[in-house]
This record gives C-alpha cells, sequence and structure tokens, in this order.
C-alpha cells in the first residue's frame, strides 16, 4: 500500500511540475510571435504537455493500484 501513495504522490508532482512549466516558461504567449519565438513556444507547450500526460498516466496508475490492493483486501478470507 505504501508504493501505490508513494506512486499517486510522484504523478501529481510531476503533474503539477509540468502544469508549472507550462506557466513558467509560455505563460501568456506574444500576439505576433517571430519564427524563433514561436518554435520556442512550441517546444515548450510540448514539454509541458509530456509532463502533465506522463504525471496523470502515473497518478491513474497508482489510484487503480490502490483499488486493486483495496478489493484484494475485501476479498481476502478471514481467519
Amino acid at each position: 500500500m505504501k508504493w501505490t501513495i508513494v506512486t499517486v504522490v510522484v504523478g501529481l508532482f510531476v503533474a503539477a511540475g509540468g502544469l508549472l512549466y507550462g506557466v513558467l516558461m509560455v505563460g501568456v504567449p506574444y500576439p505576433d510571435p517571430t519564427p524563433a519565438q514561436a518554435a520556442a513556444e512550441g517546444a515548450n507547450l510540448a514539454i509541458s504537455s509530456w509532463m502533465m500526460a506522463s504525471g496523470s498516466v502515473v497518478l491513474l496508475v497508482g489510484v487503480a493500484g490502490m483499488g486493486a490492493l483495496g478489493v484484494a483486501r475485501l476479498l481476502r478470507p478471514r481467519l
């Protein structure tokens, strides 16, 4: 059960880190960016999106593991 909680917390931190990265690095986009600025903004948005997506997947794996362990604990025969 300890590892599932760690997995959930790590997923939350990675997803929140991706959101924070996106806000800090991109923020409000320029109204008429140069091609270099547009390329940098696109790269930063891609990094932020991957971080948020991977953090969400890790979070969901942890939540599913907690659910599976909870069900297994309920279905275990009592002595």
